[in-house]
């Protein structure tokens, strides 16, 4: 070992002492909540430290249940809260990550519904008004179908998540895998990065993780639309973690439904926090009177447009972390097969997941910068290095002789050809950097051989996507098996098809056949 290697390594495992001695001798301390008490509950045979915030605990009558955002801390809906807890007694749980022996609770809707109506219960708390916030929603979702409606007097969907729809790639088939990488992902920045503790004011953490993989919304659209009492619906116009189209969506197909939307993003709850709780306590107030709307009053116009299907082209694009995150994975597959890459984008755009020009733009910069990237490996590194994995399971000293016999006098053909030619591409922009090709010359080749190349194989796997959206609709259990089977049928297609359309791909694919008849064959 070297010994600035050594140095390195001394460093990072100092680092790393450091980072640990931190989180062990000086552990964050968790300071209580405004309003923060504590019910030990045995739920599952297992007891745990239920906390909760109670405000307004003077006040007679119904009480307001309200299950938290678990991405944000209480100080995002506390204004909101003090205001409701002047005429009603507000309750919101805290859901345990460790039961009393620290084993880890699960992180559920299901699991965190349950505790809750066991909490109620046992606290003699018979009737309340419901509200679900953000992506605790989903609890409250998960409490409206394991609940006899007499028991829930009103339900408030603030800034709520609710349908599938409209959450991030819109299957849950599809956002579940991705959901599952974000555990190991958050593990490894918590306890991985020799930084103690940094992690703390990420979004999404461990618990949060846990939840999302636990998080089933397949079954939330017809729960919503069996609820007959009142309904009221607060958004915000600008929110990027719940899109107002999922308010308006909730607002067409729940009929005894009432809508207010105000200005503001995600974090609206508390900068409108007035205009919230005087929206929603007008509504409560509605409900105790008997004058809200409840579902056997509302306007056969209402019921008809309730009774519509679901329209998937009313999806907007996804925007946010979602956007990032969607853009991140597409500029990965890129850097690892660019056909695949592509192929994705397009479905994706086909499914309105993503706006066709991004699309366009992350492929196109993706394989630009992952090509020029071979170019360079090329000229810097040269022969040599294709006598070392992997770049020796990539290219062979024939591939460099065979191209360079040809680049001098054919350049412009080979490159277009190869961006056509599918395990070509390799051999052919490397050989380009190890012949050292002058730049300004391949850059305008290879600039002009993708902006032919990628709108064809774009534009074909939208076209394919898009006959394919009703089927993706119909057949949810399967829309990942569906999406797999495309991506595979449209590659094989470009792998196969294309090379027919040259000689020499021809020649090549004639020879493979032959070499595969004689080994498997024996002819």
């Amino acid at each position: 070992m070297s010994r600035t290697s050594t140095r390195i390594l001394i460093i990072l495992s100092a680092l790393y002492l450091l980072s640990f001695s931190i989180q062990i001798f000086f552990p964050v301390e968790e300071k209580p909540y405004k309003g923060q008490s504590q019910y030990r509950l045995n739920w599952n045979d297992y007891e745990i430290a239920f906390d909760f915030l109670e405000y307004g605990n003077d006040k007679k009558g119904i009480p307001i249940v309200l299950t938290p955002d678990p991405f944000h801390e209480p100080g995002m809906f506390e204004l909101f809260i003090e205001q409701l807890s002047q005429e009603y007694r507000v309750l919101v749980p805290l859901f345990p990550s460790t039961d009393s022996d620290g084993n880890t609770v699960s992180h559920s809707p299901v699991s965190r519904a349950d505790m809750t109506l066991m909490f109620l219960e046992e606290n003699g708390i018979e009737e309340f008004h419901l509200a679900g916030q953000g992506f605790g929603n989903a609890v409250a979702i998960e409490m409206l179908n394991n609940i006899r409606d007499d028991r829930i007097k009103s339900y408030a969907m603030l800034a709520a998540l609710g349908v599938q729809e409209f959450h991030f790639l819109g299957y849950h088939v599809l956002n579940q895998p991705i959901y599952s990488a974000f555990y190991p992902v958050s593990w490894l920045m918590e306890y991985g990065l020799p930084v103690a503790h940094w992690t703390r004011n990420f979004t999404i953490g461990l618990e949060g993780a846990r939840y999302l993989k636990q998080m089933d919304q397949r079954h939330f659209r017809d729960v919503l639309s069996d609820i007959e009492i009142p309904v009221h619906i607060l958004h915000s116009r600008e929110n990027g973690q719940v899109p107002v189209q999922t308010a308006q969506e909730h607002f067409r197909f729940i009929p005894q439904s009432s809508l207010h939307i105000s200005e503001g993003d995600f974090k609206a709850i508390h900068d409108f926090s007035r205009e919230w709780a005087e929206s929603y306590l007008e509504f409560l107030n509605n409900t105790q009177n008997g004058s809200a709307t409840a579902k056997a009053d509302v306007t056969p116009e209402r019921l008809e447009a309730a009774q519509e299907g679901f329209k998937f082209g009313d999806v907007p694009p996804v925007r946010g972390w979602g956007l990032f995150l969607v853009i991140l994975l597409l500029s990965i597959v890129t850097l690892i097969t660019e056909d695949l890459g592509c192929i994705g984008a397009g479905l994706l755009a086909a499914g309105n997941v993503i706006e066709i020009w991004l699309a366009f733009s992350v492929i196109y910069f993706g394989i630009l910068m992952a090509d020029v990237g071979i170019y360079w490996m090329g000229r810097n590194l040269g022969r040599p290095v294709i006598e070392k994995a992997p770049f020796k399971w990539l290219i062979t000293r024939k591939d460099i002789d065979w191209t360079a016999s040809l680049f001098n006098s054919h350049g412009f053909k080979i490159i277009i050809g190869s961006r056509f030619l599918p395990g070509t591409r390799f051999p052919t922009y490397f050989s380009a950097g190890v012949l050292k090709t002058k730049f300004t010359t391949f850059l305008l080749y290879f600039i002009l051989s993708i902006s032919i190349w990628t709108p064809i194989v774009l534009g074909s796997s939208i076209l394919i996507g898009q006959q394919m959206l009703d089927y993706l609709q119909i057949y949810q259990e399967y829309a990942l098996h569906i999406f797999i089977g495309l991506v595979l049928a449209i590659y094989l297609g470009f792998k196969f098809l294309l090379p027919l359309a040259t000689r020499k791909g021809r020649r090549e694919m004639a020879v493979q056949f032959i070499r595969m008849r004689q080994r498997f064959f024996n002819r």
